[in-house]
């Protein structure tokens, strides 16, 4: 394994760097793989731009190239970009529940400042907040020593007809995605049930909570297998 050619502090780490690190490691729990053409759609960028940047971190032992696994973290890698993603998410807490913002529009601004903020703000913003475990996406939120909470929930997409349990969790920041599922009070801590499904990958229904009432909605797979469940067993 090439070991890191750095002391550099990850608060000094750029910007730029920190983004890559944490969305290789975001594509990686999500898909298994990160190839440079994921990746690339992840960072909004070109794919040569994103093998340049590989090559420069791998020279500097923070990711490798490995077979069918595609770009792999080092363990100096990791530990940059679970300190990213935890800023990150910090940051998104603080401004829902600090500054009015929603959880559809919090992304695109924690994602363009919380790599400049300063680990000591970031812990005092923690604090503040209690030490939240989740983001307002429901997305764990690593510890200051680099350890995350282990994800047991799964895709609403994937679960059996009659399945109910809790959102765990959106993955995706498209603001109109979740906007629509705030419409349908589909979001982290809400009850959850799984009526039925179309056969061929057909449309589920599914029923929520609302109050003292439930609600049953029709919804798209694809836009099922953006919402997870802690299923009740």
């Amino acid at each position: 394994m090439a070991k890191a050619t750095t002391n550099k502090p990850i608060s000094k780490t750029s910007a730029v760097v920190q983004d890559f690190l944490s969305e290789t490691y975001l594509e990686a729990s999500e898909s298994g793989r990160v190839s440079l053409r994921a990746l690339a759609a992840r960072l909004g960028v070109t794919p040569p731009a994103v093998s340049r940047m590989a090559q420069r971190l791998v020279r500097q032992g923070l990711v490798r190239r490995e077979g069918a696994c595609g770009l792999v973290l080092s363990e100096a890698g990791e530990r940059i970009a679970l300190r990213a993603i935890r800023k990150r998410r910090i940051f998104e807490v603080f401004l829902v529940q600090k500054l009015g913002y929603t959880w559809d529009e919090v992304y695109p601004v924690a994602a363009s400042a919380s790599n400049y903020l300063d680990d000591e703000l970031v812990e005092r913003m923690n604090a503040q907040l209690d030490r939240p475990a989740r983001c307002p996406h429901g997305d764990p939120i690593p510890t200051r020593d680099g350890r995350i909470q282990p994800i047991t929930d799964a895709r609403l997409s994937e679960l059996a007809d009659g399945a109910q349990g809790v959102v765990s969790r959106v993955s995706s920041h498209d603001g109109d995605l979740l906007r629509y599922l705030s419409s349908l009070n589909i979001k982290p801590g809400m009850p959850i049930r799984l009526v039925s499904r179309a056969p061929f990958s057909g449309p589920l229904r599914v029923r929520v909570a609302n109050g003292n009432f439930h609600d049953e909605h029709v919804i798209g797979s694809e836009l099922a297998s953006k919402v997870w469940v802690e299923v009740e067993h």
